[in-house]
C-alpha cells in the first residue's frame, strides 16, 4: 500500500481557500494524479478545511471520484503556538516553526521520549499528539494495517494508493508518527510546500508486518511539468529572522 500525503495548494488564508496560483497548482497536481504517475489511486480523503477541499476538488473531477472527509486531518492551528498574537500561516509562529538550531542543540540528541521533557512547549501538546497518533492508527487499521509499536501488522495486504489532502503542520506531524521519529526533528528537517506530494510505502519484508518507508517528501514535479514555480506567500511577514521573501511555511531564508 502507498499513502500519499498532499499539502493543499497555495492558500488564501483569509477565506480558507486558494490563491489564483493555488488553483493552477491544484490543477497541475490533478493532472499528475490523472496520468497514473503515482499508480492507480483507489481512495481519496480530505481535511474538512476549505483550502484542502478546494485542492482535492480538481483531483476528484479528473478521476471521477469523491473525497471522503476525515476531520482529524485538519490543520493543527488549535495546538499551542509560539506566537499567540497571530495564527500559523498568517504571520504567526506555530509550534512546528521552532528553529532547527535549537532542536539540534541537545546532547544527547532528542528522542521520541525525551522530546516531551527537554522541550517545555512539547509537553503542552503531548495529549494532542497522542490523539493524532490514535486517529492515524485507526485510519490505517481500516485499510488493513494495524500498528504494533513502530511497525504495522498486515491484516489485509493490498496495493491501494490512498491520497490524503491535508496541511503542512499536520502532514509533518503525521509523518513523525509514521516514521517513528521525534516530531521536532521532522518539523525542522523537512518542508511540505503547497501542493507537494509526500509518498509513504508500507514496505513488506515478511508476511506479518509492514514498515512505513518514505519514498519522497515534498515532491513538486507536477509544477515543473506545468511550467509553474514555487509562489512567494503574502502571508509570510517579516519576523525576528529577517525580512525574507519566502513561500508558505518557510520562516527564514529560502535561498
Amino acid at each position: 500500500m502507498r499513502l500519499v500525503i498532499v499539502r493543499h495548494a497555495d492558500p488564501e488564508y483569509s477565506v480558507d481557500g486558494l490563491t489564483e496560483s493555488g488553483h493552477l497548482e491544484a490543477k497541475a497536481l490533478a493532472e499528475r494524479f490523472g496520468s497514473g504517475y503515482d499508480g492507480s489511486i483507489t481512495k481519496i480523503y480530505t481535511s474538512p478545511k476549505g483550502r484542502a477541499r478546494a485542492t482535492a476538488k480538481y483531483t476528484e473531477d479528473i478521476l471521477g471520484m469523491e473525497a471522503a472527509v476525515e476531520d482529524w486531518t485538519q490543520e493543527l492551528s488549535y495546538w499551542f503556538r509560539l506566537d499567540q498574537n497571530a495564527r500559523p500561516g498568517e504571520g504567526g509562529m506555530a509550534l512546528w516553526d521552532m528553529p532547527g538550531e535549537f532542536i539540534r542543540s541537545f546532547e544527547p540528541p532528542l528522542t521520541i521520549e525525551s522530546q516531551w521533557e527537554e522541550l517545555e512547549d512539547m509537553g503542552k501538546v503531548r495529549k494532542n499528539y497522542v490523539e493524532l497518533c490514535s486517529m492515524s492508527d485507526a485510519f490505517l487499521a481500516r485499510h488493513g494495517y494495524v500498528r504494533e509499536n513502530g511497525r504495522y501488522r498486515v491484516e489485509r495486504r493490498n496495493e491501494d494508493v490512498i491520497v490524503v489532502f491535508c496541511h503542512g503542520g499536520f502532514g509533518l506531524t503525521w509523518l513523525s508518527h509514521l516514521l517513528q521519529l521525534p516530531a521536532p526533528c521532522v518539523w525542522s528537517s523537512f518542508w511540505m510546500a503547497p501542493s507537494s506530494v509526500t509518498t509513504v510505502l508500507f514496505d513488506i519484508r515478511s508476511p506479518e508486518y509492514a514498515t512505513p518507508r518514505c519514498l519522497a517528501v515534498g515532491d513538486l514535479s507536477h509544477l515543473h511539468k506545468a511550467g509553474l514555480t514555487t509562489v512567494i506567500s503574502k502571508y509570510e511577514k517579516p519576523n525576528s529572522y529577517g525580512d525574507y521573501k519566502r513561500p508558505s511555511a518557510i520562516k527564514a531564508n529560502f535561498w
